[in-house]
């Protein structure tokens, strides 16, 4: 099978889809002005990040101050050491099955300390390199695709109203007019730059939820919440290894890895030159192990993210030191900080996820016209999306196998 590290990329460019070569080159540090392209592209992934870490906080028990330092920190190390927009995000086959399991934030930390040091293992060892060249094109691109799905669904489930929220007045037909309009938002203000659309929109959220709960805004006491230290227990460890670890690590490969890099060639081109598998797995395994110390959510970095801080404006690392800092400001008002990312309607956050579901799905193009290539995708993609990314990519691997051994020669995509 074909190595994914490098001619991947260059395919990726040939089929003409790298539009971020022109951009100014990156530095690691903050260059001013700071744009308001690079303020809106910070926020582009907040339909991802923000819900799944309020629904952690809030259903899980997880402490508010250290999900977000976690991940503000973890933003502004991986823009200086990437020197591009890299998105921070919690593990989402973790936080599903902790969500529907109910399980103790010890529980969920011991899963991170489990995939930080498998991660970290995998990284140092190269075993990384080894382990992408599993992972061709069509199941790349199948990845994606199926991701982009995926987003696409929680985008609606959002605007429906069926991921939960506060309820709005005027119901349903409110959260669908809210969504109209935010749509229409980012239709008209597609390509603008005095009006970035994700910050208008971001900004229209937050002035209709203040108006919603005006008169009963939530205190804002300057108080982090006080961390509490893992202490890993083996029966734990023994629970979240099959229950969580095991499904999380061929979706964070596929998808956190081997996409990312992926993504980020395409969208940056040389500048991502330090985005690779190894230096992605070494990243994500020291991230996991220093939160799951505090008790905090396990995170990885996301190809979608990727794409939904580029779509949104994001060009440089200074996106990625606005929205760090818009986390580490928020931990610093411990569960406060909840109640007031709860304000912003459900819907606005719904049409964040549509729209970058979208454009994460459209990578598939480039192979369209070739057809095995385009089925192995298509597969993978419907997979991921009707059962999830660890079967998707398992499908994906089969198929390949398959191809290989009927055609006797490694599959060339050229």
């Amino acid at each position: 099978m074909s190595s994914e590290s490098g001619k991947t990329s260059s395919m990726a460019a040939g089929a003409g889809l790298t539009r971020g070569l022109s951009d100014p080159p990156s530095s690691r540090g903050i260059a001013w002005p700071l744009t308001r392209l690079d303020v809106a592209g910070a926020f582009g992934d907040i339909g991802v990040l923000f819900p799944i870490a309020i629904a952690l906080i809030t259903l899980n028990h997880l402490n508010p101050s250290a999900v977000f330092l976690a991940a503000g920190l973890t933003y502004c190390l991986a823009a200086w050491y990437f020197e591009i927009p890299i998105a921070v995000q919690p593990f989402k086959a973790v936080a599903a099955i902790a969500l529907a399991l109910a399980l103790t934030p010890s529980e969920i930390a011991s899963a991170g300390l489990l995939m930080g040091a498998l991660l970290l293992l995998v990284g140092v060892t190269h075993l990384a390199a080894w382990l992408a060249k599993l992972f061709t094109l069509p199941i790349v691109r199948g990845i994606q695709l199926g991701l982009g799905l995926v987003l696409l669904r929680e985008g609606l489930r959002m605007v429906m109203g069926s991921r939960g929220g506060q309820a709005l007045p005027g119901g349903r037909l409110a959260e669908w007019l809210i969504a109209a309009v935010g749509l229409a938002l980012l239709l008209v203000l597609w390509d603008s730059k005095r009006f970035p659309a994700a910050l208008v929109l971001l900004g229209c959220g937050i002035a209709l939820g203040v108006a919603l709960h005006w008169g009963k805004l939530p205190a804002l006491p300057l108080a982090p919440l006080p961390f509490q230290l893992l202490h890993p227990r083996m029966n734990e460890l023994e629970r979240v290894l099959p229950l969580l670890v095991v499904p999380q690590f061929a979706l964070t490969f596929g998808n956190s890895v081997v996409a990312t890099e992926n993504t980020a060639r395409i969208l940056f081109g040389e500048r991502a030159h330090r985005v690779t598998v190894r230096a992605l797995c070494i990243s994500i395994g020291l991230v996991n192990l220093a939160t799951a110390a505090i008790l905090g959510s396990p995170m990885c970095h996301g190809s979608g993210g990727i794409t939904a801080h580029y779509r949104f404006g994001a060009r440089t690392p200074k996106s990625s030191y606005v929205i760090g800092g818009v986390c580490i400001v928020l931990a610093l008002f411990g569960g406060a900080a909840v109640g007031l990312l709860n304000m912003i309607p459900l819907a606005v956050l719904g049409v964040f996820l549509v729209y970058v579901g979208v454009q994460h799905a459209a990578y598939v193009r480039d192979l369209f016209g070739r057809w095995p290539q385009l089925l192995i995708a298509a597969c993978v993609g419907v997979i991921s999306f009707i059962t999830n990314l660890m079967w998707g990519t398992l499908v994906g691997l089969a198929l390949e196998g398959i191809l290989w051994l009927v055609t006797r020669r490694r599959p060339s995509y050229a």
